[in-house]
């Protein structure tokens, strides 16, 4: 059986614009995910070319269990290293449903 383990994630919602016009965010308060299944980098992922230049440093997978909401913008903290989600990942929903995972989180390191 698989397990997986604890993550913590912190999302963020606009809160305003500054007087350039640009939207202005705040953090919302964190909140601890269990049963995350964590998928290390492949060389594949990270020799591989993405549309905006990041590099893959691991991959997530949320439980079926998690409420989703959007993780764009968000930070995960896991294994003690602070990651930034990439994208804006979309649940699978209807069809064939086999595992209790259903969230595909790409993730960068942005210590380099």
């Amino acid at each position: 059986m698989l397990t997986g383990e604890q993550v913590i994630v912190t999302t963020r919602h606009e809160h305003g614009l500054d007087p350039g016009g640009d939207p202005i965010y705040e953090d919302d308060p964190p909140e601890t995910v269990d049963d995350v299944l964590v998928d290390t980098s492949t060389a594949d992922d990270i020799e591989a070319t993405r549309p905006d230049g990041i590099r893959i440093d691991c991959t997530l997978r949320f439980p079926r269990s998690w409420p989703y909401r959007s993780l764009r913008g968000a930070r995960i903290r896991m294994r003690g290293n602070d990651y930034r989600v990439i994208g804006d990942p979309q649940p699978i929903y209807g069809g064939i449903t086999p595992t209790r995972w259903n969230l595909t989180v790409q993730l960068h390191d942005e210590r380099g």
